[in-house]
């Protein structure tokens, strides 16, 4: 009897040791799945940095783009120069009305603003 729990215990050993070694062998396969399914988490931080001014660029190219595409809807649309000032008066009643309620007016105020120039 004495022997069969030192064979059970000798075997459970083994066991606890055989899954801490398989465990161990597979981290680094785990590292590798969680970098590829999130890939900003093992950038260092230079390119972190790069990533940043990357969408910076975009965003200027974004802003050139809706830029070049009003001044293209300026020349073909006859219509153009009112719908910028009905929309910039439609801005202005809906930021008023935002104000009354309690809300911030300011983004609408602005969309009012930038439409006005455009209706210039």
């Amino acid at each position: 009897m004495g022997q069969c729990i030192h064979s059970t215990r000798t075997i459970l050993a083994l066991l606890i040791v055989a899954v801490a070694v398989t465990i161990g062998a597979e981290a680094p396969g785990l590292v590798y799945a969680a970098t590829e399914e999130a890939p900003g988490l093992a950038q260092p931080f230079g390119e972190k940095v790069n990533a940043g001014l990357q969408q910076a660029n975009v965003e200027k190219n974004r802003k050139k783009i809706r830029q070049e595409n009003d001044r293209q809807l300026k020349a073909q649309e006859p219509l153009y120069l009112r719908q910028a000032g009905s929309l910039a008066k439609h801005y202005k009643e809906t930021a008023s009305i935002v104000a009354r309620q309690g809300g911030n007016p300011q983004p609408l105020l602005d969309a009012a603003a930038y439409f006005e120039r455009q209706s210039k």
